[in-house]
Order: C-alpha cells, then structure tokens, then sequence
C-alpha cells in the first residue's frame, strides 16, 4: 500500500516574462501553467506542469485543468505506482489529446519512478549527460531590436540563436536573418523557425537568398503548414540547409510517417505536444532508428516544465539540440528552479528525481 497514489492536486500560476515573445503564430507576455503534484501513501510527493498553448495543441488552462481534475485523478488514485504501465495507460486512453494535461500527469508519475529509485530524472532516463546548453529565441521585432537582442544574449554567453521569422514578404525576413548574423560573431550559431509560415516555394526562395550562411545555419525549422508533409518533403530534398519538423510531429505515429518518407532532417520533440515523457521516448527511438536527431524544445514552459524536458534532453544521445529557453525569459531565481544555470546551460542536480 505504501505505493498507492494518495492524492493529486493542481494549482495555476502566472509569471510574467522579462518582454513580450512574438512569433508568427501569436504574442505570450506571461507563463501560465498549471502545477501537479502526485503524493503517495508513502509521503513521497512527485511533480508536474502543463503549460497550455491554443495556436499549438488546442488547449487552454482552463481545458487542462477540468481533464487533470474530472478525468486523470479519478483514474489514477489508489492505484500502485507499480502497475505502472496501467498507469501510463490510464493517462493515454482516458482522453485523445489534451497533451499538456496528459504531460502533466507523467511528469509527476515519472518524478516519483525516479525518486523511487533515488536517482536524479535524468540518470532514470538514460544519463548521457548531466548539462544541457540551449539556445536563446529572439522573437519577432523590428530589425534593429532584434539585433540588439541577438547582441544582449550572446554577451550573455549563448552560444546558439534561434530567430524566429514568418512574415509574408520574404525579402524582409532574409533581411532581419542576415542583419543578426552580420552583427553577431561567426562562431555563433543560427536556427531559423518559421513555425508553419510558408508554402513551399517560398521556403525555399528564403533558404536560396540565405546560401551565404549554410556554414552558420542549424537547420530552418518548421517551414510549411504542419499537415503540408507534402511540401516538408519537397523542401527538405531541394534545401542546401537541413528540415526540422515542429507542428507536424505530436506522436510516434507522426514521427513514423516523416521518417519513412524522408520529410525532415531533424525532429523537434517538446513534452506538452507528446502528451509527456513515454511517447518523447518512442519518438527518440524511431528518430535513432533512422538515423535523425532530435531537439528538445518547449512552449513558453514553467521552471518544472523546463526540468522534465532538460531531464530527457540530456539523457538521450539522439538529441542534438535544446531550445529550452523560457526560464531565461523570466524573472525566476536559484531557489525556483532544481537545475544550475550557467550561461546557456543547465547544470542538472544529483537530487533524485526532478529535484524540487
């Protein structure tokens, strides 16, 4: 009995970001997210977070929290932390997909798996490596503040910039890419994230007036519409810069299609669109079986959210790039968050579990 889920609560809260975060697709000026904790009979407390986003996953806070309440909880307490393949199902089947919920959920679940067996998440998960550096997302603006920006960060010690762009008039777009990239240093890397503004044709019109750069460009994330495979494989196969897949990857199913197809190069796996932490693992595991690297990636997460995800991402040798950025966007300090942070990296603690 002393493994038999007790209890689950989940609490909302809301911090504000250092500036507003423009993409394509929309503007976030706060983290709001939803907190889970999971307690056993025993007195161990595991926790989560879902972290909602309308344009990506179709959720709201709101959503996520009637299903963690009305439908995970009742599944899920009194059940022994054992029968934990019962578990994930009880998650996964209740519902179809609600992923930040279903996150949320697991997060916790695999929090105190790892407690359990008093080891930090990342060792639970595979323990390739106990740091993780990401890159720095510079939002949509003006040119001349998105240099600056791109200037702040890389004082800052970021190593690696993802410039987020998508407006309609290309000629534009390759301008503020190519403003950024003469300002900052050579030795600084690019990622370019469209997030699904594009057809095609003027992806790779973009990606043509940006050949001077292949040496310093990742990748070109997310071009097209996120149901255009179509068109991500045309692109991916007339493109001097590597794909990567965002919106058009939420399931392992997802990333078997692209990769049988050959559409991407690379595949972006962020926990809120997978519905957590087991079918990150099955998509990292096709993605290897393919030879295709992954990035860990995030929506505007909390500090928790953030944990789980630098948790998976320094555990897996697949995964090749971070971009788990949003607690440098807010105004979170040492005692908020179960990592280090060290310029543009994570230094992970022994604590077991997430670490809180």
């Amino acid at each position: 009995m002393a493994l038999t889920i007790s209890d689950i609560t989940c609490e909302t809260s809301y911090t504000p970001l250092k500036h507003p975060f423009v993409t394509a697709q929309h503007t976030v000026k706060e983290i709001a997210a939803i907190g889970v904790t999971i307690s056993l009979e025993n007195g161990l407390v595991g926790h989560g977070a879902a972290t909602a986003n309308e344009v990506v996953t179709g959720d709201t806070l709101d959503s996520a929290l009637v299903i963690l309440r009305e439908v995970f909880k009742p599944r899920l307490l009194g059940h022994d932390l054992n029968g934990w393949e019962f578990l994930l199902g009880q998650v996964h089947s209740a519902i179809k997909g609600n992923g930040p919920a279903k996150a949320a959920c697991e997060i916790a679940l695999y929090d105190l798996r790892a407690q359990l067996f008093q080891v930090p998440l990342y060792q639970y998960l595979g323990g390739f490596s106990s740091s993780v550096a990401t890159d720095f997302t510079i939002g949509i603006g003006q040119p001349e503040a998105m240099v600056k920006e791109a200037l702040e960060k890389q004082a800052a010690g970021f190593k690696s910039l993802k410039i987020k762009v998508g407006g309609t008039d290309i000629s534009k777009e390759v301008d503020r890419i190519q403003k950024i990239a003469q300002a900052t240093q050579k030795s600084t890397r690019l990622r370019i994230d469209a997030n699904q503004a594009w057809n095609a044709k003027e992806s790779l019109q973009l990606i043509s007036q940006l050949s001077n750069l292949t040496d310093r460009i990742d990748f070109i994330e997310q071009p097209v519409k996120a149901n255009d495979i179509r068109g991500l494989k045309h692109v991916t196969k007339n493109s001097v810069m590597p794909i990567m897949a965002d919106e058009s990857v939420f399931s392992a199913q997802d990333a078997l299609n692209l990769l049988q197809q050959g559409a991407c190069d690379y595949i972006n796996i962020k926990l809120m669109k997978t519905g957590g932490l087991s079918q990150a693992e099955k998509i990292n595991q096709l993605c290897e079986l393919y030879g295709v690297n992954c990035m860990v990636g995030c929506m505007i997460e909390s500090a928790s959210g953030i944990a789980a995800a630098t948790a998976f991402a320094a555990a897996h040798q697949n995964v090749k790039f971070a971009d788990l950025d949003s607690v440098f966007m807010a105004a979170y300090t040492a005692d908020d968050v179960p990592y280090a942070l060290d310029h543009d990296s994570f230094i992970l603690k022994e604590k077991p579990g997430l670490g809180f």
